[in-house]
């Protein structure tokens, strides 16, 4: 899976930093949310560097497991790593502050928090947004089955706590975007790196897919449900 995440993510890293209106929408709506952050920053999934790129952070680091997204984020930021979310390459206690916006939810997200705990210093803030359940709802009618493993918001809260986390704020926020077609709405899925999952199915069934796609001639709706949440490292963690 991280195999193809990378593969999806390097392939489009321009088209991404062009296209992805909605992932940049919550960049900004995720920098307001945080408020004022000072000291050392992480930013895991870092993408094109929309969040660099938005704010004011004078020491922040971008991370992501695609070399062809930090190779982009680094013409705005050199302080990049091509690394896993899940195992960050860094001492215990490095940053002040950890930041995503709209990646976590490629990986596991009990490795990712034990792991931000880890590099965070004491009292540390954790910060980001996550797609939960009723993300996509029009792509898997579509496709006729459940394809996206989201989160619940209560599961995404349950495991921060359990990882060691306090929990200061959080909303959701309801975003979508609508294209005039099936295939318009499956173009941009892909030139955002977003794949739909057919690994394991033959050329024929990926040809139907794609069909179905195209014989929606009507409006098509992307929808995601964005959970924000602004959480802390505990002082006994």
């Amino acid at each position: 899976m991280k195999t193809l995440i990378k593969f999806s993510f390097s392939r489009f890293a321009e088209s991404y930093d062009r296209e992805a209106v909605l992932q940049k929408k919550a960049a900004q709506i995720l920098l307001d949310f945080a408020g004022k952050l000072e000291g050392k920053g992480l930013d895991i999934g870092c993408g094109t560097g929309f969040l660099y790129r938005l704010s004011d952070y004078q020491d922040m680091t971008g991370i992501d497991i695609s070399p062809e997204m930090v190779r982009f984020y680094s013409k705005f930021n050199r302080k990049t790593v091509i690394a896993d979310m899940e195992n960050l390459p860094f001492k215990k206690s490095s940053f002040d502050f950890v930041i995503s916006n709209f990646s976590i939810h490629w990986a596991d997200l009990e490795k990712i928090s034990k792991e931000v705990k880890r590099v965070l210093k004491k009292d540390g803030l954790f910060i980001f947004n996550i797609p939960v359940q009723g993300s996509m709802e029009f792509v898997e009618q579509l496709l006729g089955s459940r394809k996206f493993d989201f989160l619940c918001a209560p599961d995404v809260l349950k495991i921060l706590r359990e990882k060691g986390f306090a929990i200061e704020d959080f909303f959701v926020e309801n975003m979508q975007i609508e294209f005039s077609d099936g295939y318009s709405l499956l173009v941009h899925l892909h030139r955002t790196g977003v794949a739909i999952n057919t690994e394991n199915q033959s050329i024929g069934e990926k040809r139907k897919i794609v069909q179905r796609f195209k014989n929606h001639t009507e409006k098509a709706l992307l929808n995601f449900k964005l959970l924000f949440v602004y959480c802390q490292k505990k002082s006994s963690s």
